[in-house]
């Protein structure tokens, strides 16, 4: 069973890799649900070498109703990670009344060229998600990122289910959020090819010397890491 694990920092990666992932979906500020990584963590990721790095192309939190000028920036990304070589690209969109926006996606498809193509969770608010599944079978995606049409994979069990069924072996349909050690083996037994997690744990906090510094709220957010143990733990389970 593959395992990718979704990754904001060079640690992060190295942490999977250890633990012994498959691939990462590389991103960063998790707390909006994900957004493109700086050029930099980019760069360091693939140097690396480690495991296969699959990018996010999301140029902000919200919706996935894109404006002409957001458009420009999401395929420049496309193109930027095509140059630098990235495995995959994890993007989406839709039109406003949520469904696939199939003429916009057949243009990115175009510019991914190669690189494999991973619908996000943007699924995840379509409208019909049947017809969008067929859709993204057409347009030649080679997989779906859901949690089944819920906050949780778990939740959304019995539809992640209903798709594997009928499109698993059409499109890899990767279960995520809240995936973990103590739910991985009901998506193995169910038939699931993929799993998606963080794995994340907080880094011990740091208290500004300054008591000043405490009014400042940005300051005091945790950092999540990715956690070697965490990921192994699912690997050991999920892994033939």
């Amino acid at each position: 069973m593959l395992v990718e694990v979704c990754s904001t920092s060079i640690q992060s990666i190295k942490n999977a890799a250890l633990a012994g992932a498959d691939r990462i979906e590389l991103c960063t500020a998790l707390e909006l649900g994900g957004l493109t990584p700086s050029k930099g963590l980019l760069e360091r990721a693939q140097e690396l070498n480690l495991l296969d790095i699959h990018c996010l192309v999301r140029p902000r939190g919200g919706h996935f109703m894109y404006t002409d000028e957001e458009i420009n920036v999401i395929e420049g990304d496309i193109a930027y990670l095509k140059e630098l070589g990235c495995k995959g690209v994890v993007l989406g969109a839709l039109t406003e009344d949520y469904n696939i926006h199939f003429k916009l996606l057949e243009r990115w498809k175009q510019l991914a060229g190669t690189m494999y193509l991973t619908f996000h969770r943007a699924f995840d608010v379509v409208k019909y998600p049947t017809e969008a599944l067929q859709q993204l079978i057409d347009l030649g995606f080679d997989c779906v990122l859901t949690a089944g049409q819920s906050e949780k994979a778990i939740d959304g069990f019995k539809n992640l289910c209903e798709w594997q069924h009928q499109f698993g072996d059409q499109i890899l349909i990767i279960p995520g959020s809240g995936v973990n050690a103590t739910n991985c083996l009901k998506f193995k037994t169910a038939g699931f090819k993929a799993l998606h997690l963080s794995g994340a744990a907080p880094l011990p906090n740091l208290t500004p010397p300054n008591s000043i510094h405490s009014e400042i709220s940005f300051l005091g957010q945790p950092i999540f890491e990715s956690n070697q143990a965490n990921i192994h733990e699912v690997v050991n389970q999920v892994k033939d």
